[in-house]
């Protein structure tokens, strides 16, 4: 009987934990394509763009670099039209707090003087990036997220994409492509 018992838990506990991690992905970003606006689409194209520069950055492990790309996606989101984002007021105010908790994260970046930091610090601004654009139902272009495992970060590093391989930022010496394990729109 305790055998059993035993076997059990176990089975319970295991359970949970994978449980646990499925759900963590899928409150990171869910999609909501009801939210969808063109206009949003639109004025998000330049984050993207300069969220690829960021990328670049920390890739090459060139702080001088990353700091500046960092910098310029903040100006970039001081300036994000807020008038295109939702003509519904609750929705609007979650992409502007989406927005405002991409910047508190850049600035938390900014601070950081060792890469193990900074590489946290950019998968937190990847994680809030993405969390936005699933928040406000993007669809101009796919976009493909990738994961990659790490001793920094228990659930490991991620960021976005628009193509379905991608180097992997966060180990410059892995020359090898990495194939995205999500689609945004998918979930």
């Amino acid at each position: 009987m305790n055998r059993v018992l035993m076997a059990f838990i176990v089975m319970l506990i295991v359970g949970c934990k994978d449980s646990e991690k499925a759900d963590l992905n899928n409150s990171l970003w869910e999609f909501s394509s009801q939210n969808h606006q063109t206009a949003f689409d639109q004025a998000c194209q330049p984050l993207l763009v300069n969220y690829q520069d960021f990328l670049k950055g920390v890739a090459g492990m060139d702080t001088a670099y990353l700091f500046n790309s960092a910098k310029n996606l903040a100006t970039l989101i001081d300036s994000f039209p807020t008038v295109a984002i939702s003509k519904d007021s609750l929705v609007s105010n979650q992409l502007q707090q989406g927005l405002v908790n991409i910047h508190a994260e850049i600035d938390g970046l900014l601070l950081e003087n060792s890469w193990p930091e900074i590489y946290k610090a950019s998968n937190m601004i990847s994680l809030q990036l993405i969390h936005l654009l699933g928040n406000a139902g993007y669809q101009l272009h796919t976009v493909y997220i990738f994961n990659t495992s790490s001793d920094l970060q228990e659930d490991g590093f991620q960021w976005l994409g628009l193509t379905k391989s991608s180097r992997d930022p966060y180990h410059p010496n892995h020359k090898e492509l990495v194939v995205a394990q999500e689609v945004l729109q998918e979930n």
